[in-house]
């Protein structure tokens, strides 16, 4: 697995459209980790000059105000995608979410613009991140390639709603459980955040059947995922924060490990099991986890 050098710590992002002023004035405020302004699926076509407009106002006071990393989704056709790096790659931007990537080379020429443009804004050139969304059946197949093609990649996030309609299936818990594996498999074979919830959208729009989704996804080693609604912000923070009980246990087993390497040994039991270097590895990757502060994350360096 390749390690990325600093990755954001994102359980929740919420989506707002950037062209609703009302929205994005209280997205700050919502306790997310991000916030997303879309210039995507939530701007009608005849309002995206007038979005790209209210997102660069929108990414200085969301900015400012330093509550949450500042995310922005930008348009899939080539020449709508590059009028919108245009108008925000700037300072404040912690990354970037690019829908509908089919290849690892679509997503190179994406970031090869990006540093154009952090170049000639006088920003070091790297520090926006990207956030390849897959979204047609032909990117699964490109999954790991895309995952490895930018060291400004950090998250993969896989859209369900548009996979079930260009592949002509139903999404459900079942029939997504095996395309989100997938890209979430590809992402952290390279070392980034696997974003996403284990089941369809349409789904999950009650508090309580999130939260129940959110803790199957975080079993299955999500990081974090997106939103439209604020009330579901606190069940995502929630469900994607180590519990006190994981976080006990995982203290226990690197006292219990080290424990055992003083006395010689290299494994050790611990509430009548055996744990070994795996079992330790992962303590010691969630300790870390739970000792990242959410949102506000650095650009990678």
């Amino acid at each position: 697995m390749t390690q990325h050098r600093n990755l954001p710590s994102w359980r929740s992002l919420l989506y707002v459209p950037a062209n609703n002023e009302r929205f994005v004035a209280k997205a700050g405020d919502r306790g997310a980790d991000a916030v997303v302004l879309d210039l995507e699926d939530g701007v009608p076509p005849d309002e995206k000059a007038e979005a790209r407009r209210m997102c660069r106002e929108a990414i200085d006071r969301l900015a400012a105000a330093a509550r949450c990393d500042v995310v922005v989704r930008v348009n899939a056709p080539l020449r709508l995608a590059v009028r919108d790096l245009e108008a925000v790659v700037r300072p404040g931007v912690r990354a970037i979410f690019v829908p509908k990537v089919e290849t690892a080379g679509g997503l190179k020429a994406i970031a090869e613009i990006v540093s154009e443009l952090e170049a000639e804004a006088g920003m070091e050139v790297g520090a926006t991140g990207l956030v390849p969304m897959l979204e047609t059946p032909g990117s699964l197949f490109e999954a790991r390639a895309i995952a490895g093609a930018s060291p400004r990649n950090v998250a993969m996030v896989l859209g369900s709603e548009d996979l079930a309609t260009e592949a002509g299936f139903e999404p459900s818990a079942e029939t997504l459980l095996h395309p989100k594996l997938q890209v979430a498999f590809a992402a952290k074979a390279e070392g980034l955040l696997a974003l996403g919830l284990l089941d369809s959208v349409a789904a999950i729009s009650e508090p309580e059947k999130t939260r129940e989704v959110a803790r199957r996804s975080a079993r299955f080693g999500f990081d974090g995922a997106t939103c439209v609604h604020p009330g579901i912000v606190p069940v995502l923070n929630e469900a994607f924060s180590p519990s006190e009980e994981q976080l006990d246990l995982a203290r226990r087993t690197v006292e219990a490990m080290e424990a055992a390497w003083a006395e010689g040994r290299g494994a050790a039991r611990l509430d009548g099991r055996m744990i070994d270097m795996p079992m330790l590895t992962r303590a010691r990757a969630l300790l870390r986890k739970a000792g990242r502060p959410p949102g506000r994350s650095d650009a990678p360096t």
